[in-house]
């Protein structure tokens, strides 16, 4: 432990969800208002090169509780269930002497009672001591429930984020000794209500505002019958009340900048998006600040280090308006910021990934036992010892995976049976993968060292699925 840090410090780990690197000012964003991450990254130290190691909600959000790869896990997909097999996080904070709370949306795979969204039987929390679970992403009216499953009324009618804000707030009061608290914000992901976007009023009405606002939407992207695509082609903002009014009112979208690589087709559509998304990421902003508030009030600040970060980004460009899951900078780079005692401040180039959290935290808080996992700490760059930790990750979802090294992504797919290369983006010169520099003559050898690296780096976490050549098999 650093010298600066106190002796079993609190940890707090805010989790937001689709989140992207670039959706914060601190990251150099022009239009978005967090003045309180601003502050927080001036304080403390900023990750310019984090990355989601699955840039989906469920297996990087496993990931997170067990230190494990998706494939180690089980949950390589939002279908898939979760049953753990392995020590969790709040486990080892549990021996440690550690209060553990748990709050917000889990989603740590496919819902276990269907009908309860967020539900997360006891057995399967990971040693939590305080669980307070909630639904995932409706935004108003997200469910919360006790721990027998039963709906918690109280909450009803109230907006989400200021629901998980008084939760933590009331943990944060009650404490006795050190604490390790994961606090999981749904914003700036869309609401998620299929039943919504079923309905035959709800897709009349879509069609009138495309026409009446001039959205650009495509007959093929009005008729899909499918709402969970639905719901990525219509900013949501238009049909429901989706957060505080105040939120979107601070945004207008006709100034918003817009990246390089969105069709000039979908401009007013993505604008639309962006108001709507700079609106949620403010509104966490503001619950952040109230944290800390608290923090303050109760003298826990000093000695409390915090983490901001995301389990994924979103694409919000090229075409793939609110989507995520693909090998493009905006899905799979995420903010990440650290602040508190013995904290270096500035910015550091060392390159992170979802599997690395969990061994960091528990070198920051002096807890063993964490050896054997395949994350590596970043804590010593944190307290500002080292200056790397690791040349590359490993990043993927189902058929593709990817490495990244701070200055190259390079990126493979298995869809046709055998791994084959299909990405090499430079993203110091090319940050919305507009150039794809894999058949360019003077790169080439950076695309062989890239592959031989991943290959092994997939052997030897056991990926080794992935890598099979399938195109003969029965």
């Amino acid at each position: 432990m650093h010298k600066s840090t106190p002796e079993q410090p609190n940890i707090l780990l805010i989790l937001t969800d689709q989140l992207r690197r670039t959706g914060l000012g601190c990251y150099g964003n022009p239009d978005v208002q967090t003045p309180v991450l601003d502050r927080l990254c001036r304080d403390g130290l900023r990750f310019n090169h984090s990355v989601s190691v699955c840039p989906v909600c469920a297996p990087c959000r496993a990931t997170v509780q067990t230190g494990l790869y998706p494939h180690q896990h089980g949950v390589q997909g939002n279908g898939d269930l979760f049953e753990p097999h392995s020590k969790g996080l709040a486990e080892y904070f549990n021996r440690a002497g550690y209060q553990t709370c748990f709050v917000g949306k889990s989603h740590f795979g496919r819902d276990e009672i269907e009908e309860k969204d967020g539900w997360v039987r006891p057995e399967h929390r990971m040693g939590w001591q305080y669980w307070y679970g909630t639904g995932g992403d409706h935004h108003y009216d997200t469910p919360v429930y006790d721990r027998d499953g039963n709906l918690d009324t109280r909450y009803f009618g109230q907006y989400g984020a200021s629901v998980r804000t008084r939760l933590a707030a009331g943990f944060i009061r009650n404490s006795r000794g050190p604490w390790l608290l994961q606090l999981n914000y749904s914003e700036p992901h869309v609401a998620t209500m299929p039943a919504l976007y079923q309905l035959p009023a709800t897709r009349e009405r879509v069609r009138v505002l495309n026409d009446k606002l001039h959205l650009g939407m495509t007959e093929e992207m009005l008729s899909n019958p499918n709402p969970l695509s639905f719901y990525d082609t219509i900013p949501q903002h238009l049909l429901t009340q989706l957060l505080p009014q105040p939120y979107l009112d601070r945004y207008d979208a006709d100034k918003l900048t817009l990246d390089p690589n969105v069709p000039e087709a979908y401009a007013r559509l993505t604008r639309l998006f962006l108001k709507e998304y700079y609106a949620m990421v403010s509104c966490v902003d503001d619950e952040v600040g109230k944290i800390i508030g608290l923090l303050r009030e109760c003298g826990q600040l000093e000695r409390t280090i915090i983490i901001f970060t995301s389990d994924h980004g979103d694409m919000l460009s090229n075409g793939y308006l609110r989507f995520k899951g693909v090998p493009y900078q905006n899905a799979y780079r995420v903010p990440m910021i650290v602040c508190g005692p013995g904290v270096a401040h500035g910015e550091t180039d060392a390159v992170f990934n979802s599997v690395d959290l969990f061994p960091t935290l528990l070198e920051l808080a002096g807890i063993d036992g964490g050896e054997h996992l395949p994350g590596v700490s970043a804590a010593k760059v944190i307290w500002g010892e080292e200056n790397s930790s690791q040349p590359d990750v490993l990043v993927g979802l189902a058929s593709w995976r990817g490495l990244y090294n701070g200055r190259y992504f390079y990126s493979v797919d298995n869809r046709s049976g055998q791994v084959v290369p299909v990405k090499l983006i430079d993203i110091a010169a090319d940050p919305y993968d507009q150039h794809n520099l894999l058949n360019d003559p003077a790169c080439r050898n950076i695309a062989m060292t890239m592959h031989s690296r991943l290959i092994d780096r997939l052997k030897r976490v056991g990926d080794t699925r992935f890598l099979q050549d399938r195109r003969n098999s029965s």
